[in-house]
């Protein structure tokens, strides 16, 4: 019976314009076996990857996880294979590209080996399409199945998130047992995410109210970064930039990044929830400076000193200096300025007259003073519990 469900769920799948692309780790091999065993799947499945060594998956990542096997790493898997599905789908049918039909899975599982695991045996399932973040984790009951019957929940558990992402009823019998519970959430886009995500829209404001708003309507003053979260020395930072600027200050949060993963529909939502009006913030697909300037010509960018330096950095840059220097140039041609706070960096204060800056990018700073700001304190060390 099982396996009629599986079959018949995996042969709608095909069937359907949905096209899916998806990596797994550490488990979960036995789905993308059933969904190739089954004819048709040439019509689904675009890719399908297993990243099983900890240096694969970080190639895949493009950056290196904190945990291999969690939740985060899962969505950042599914963001990934989105991105890759899209990719993919634009090069086969680039006259009709069907964004609303792609699927990003991304695995990220601990399942019984050879040597005994010291932790839980577990799996975290990230489903991401251009409207919605999906994601599942189960705890497997330790030693109480054997290598295959996990990976059969795993199979079944993927298939049923894919069903419920694509709108399918049927769903396989889980082989749970007594205290096993699966935990899963949604988090679905705004039309306008879904619209940054696809590239069909350069920036969106937030609070959700003003999410229609035009980039006609920016400050010119721009304050970039995580805000993971947002806390009291980014505030204090705004209202100093606003009292030497005399413009209020728009915040800017790019949903790509250089070194950090993605961000999902998940990430977006707790991150745009935290600016009430009249803060607003803008969400953009602009990981570089530069490519926050061509969005934001003649911004006035609010940063910190460290920031400042890894503008400086050629590594940003192809590690050419050749670029970086033009990257600056065309900083100076969009009429971009910098105003650069000081910060703690490895326990030291940084002060803009200690950084070494191209005489081109200095050129563009206007440096705050310590007597005007200080505040010792990051995101980092509020995530960590460190202050």
């Amino acid at each position: 019976m099982k396996d009629t469900i599986t079959h018949q769920l995996i042969r709608q799948l095909h069937r359907s314009p949905w096209k899916l692309a998806a990596v797994v780790t550490g488990g979960g091999s036995e789905a993308l076996s059933q969904l190739l065993s089954v004819p048709g799947a040439s019509d689904t499945v675009l890719e399908a990857v297993v990243p099983y060594s900890s240096a694969s998956l970080e190639d895949f990542l493009r950056y290196k996880p904190s945990h291999y096997c969690s939740r985060a790493t899962a969505q950042a898997m599914a963001m990934r294979a989105f991105f890759r599905a899209r990719d993919l789908q634009s090069r086969i049918s680039p006259a009709d590209l069907d964004d609303m039909h792609l699927v990003g899975i991304g695995c990220s599982a601990s399942l019984r080996s050879l040597r005994p695991k010291k932790g839980q045996h577990r799996v975290h399932i990230a489903i991401q399409t251009a409207s919605s973040s999906s994601i599942a984790s189960l705890v497997l009951t330790k030693d109480s199945r054997d290598r295959g019957r996990e990976e059969n929940v795993v199979a079944a558990l993927l298939l049923n998130r894919l069903a419920d992402a694509t709108g399918f009823s049927d769903r396989i019998p889980l082989d749970l047992l007594p205290g096993e519970r699966v935990d899963e959430m949604t988090a679905s886009a705004w039309p306008a995410w879904t619209d940054l995500l696809l590239g069909k829209r350069t920036a969106v404001c937030v609070p959700k109210a003003q999410q229609d708003a035009s980039l006609e309507s920016f400050s010119g003053v721009l304050f970039p970064g995580a805000f993971n979260p947002l806390h009291e020395g980014h505030q204090t930072m705004a209202e100093v930039a606003e009292e030497i600027t005399g413009h209020p200050v728009d915040f800017e949060i790019s949903i790509e990044n250089v070194d950090k993963p993605p961000l999902d529909f998940f990430h977006i939502k707790s991150r745009a929830e935290q600016f009430e009006a009249p803060q607003r913030c803008w969400l953009t697909k602009a990981p570089t400076f530069l490519d926050k300037s061509k969005i934001f010509p003649e911004a006035t960018f609010v940063v910190g000193a460290d920031t400042i330096v890894r503008i400086a950095e050629p590594r940003y840059y192809q590690n050419s200096i050749q670029l970086r220097d033009a990257a600056v140039s065309e900083f100076a041609q969009q009429n971009c300025k910098f105003l650069v706070f000081p910060r703690v960096v490895d326990e030291s204060f940084l002060t803009f007259d200690q950084l070494n800056l191209p005489a081109s990018l200095a050129k563009l700073c206007q440096p705050v003073s310590a007597s005007q700001f200080r505040m010792d304190i990051s995101s980092t060390e509020i995530r960590t519990g460190a202050f």
